[in-house]
């Protein structure tokens, strides 16, 4: 439960990777999707289910302390270089 509660707070809060580069302190494979929710339409004043469909995802957990601040982030990676890369490595993005 305290992983995914982790994980919530990041995708709510990280708008924007700010960092560049750190330490992996997580990495996992998220397999592709569908789920369904809903939603108000306020022009047909009713619920409306909708469909979507999430894509696989590899994602590293990385954090680093910036400014005396640490902070931790959630990258999506490729195949290739979730594969590379192991818990505990330092890496850097290009971005």
């Amino acid at each position: 439960m305290k992983t995914i509660s982790t994980l919530l707070v990041l995708m709510l809060f990280s708008c924007g990777n700010k960092l560049k580069e750190g330490r992996i302190i997580n990495k996992f494979y998220e397999p592709s999707k569908y789920y369904t929710f809903s939603e108000y339409n306020p022009s047909l004043k009713t619920v409306v289910m909708r469909n979507v469909y999430d894509d696989e995802d590899y994602v590293f957990i990385v954090s680093n302390i910036i400014e005396n601040d640490t902070i931790t982030e959630r990258f999506e990676v490729s195949y290739t270089t979730y594969n590379s890369f192991s818990i505990g490595n330092w890496i850097k993005f290009d971005n």
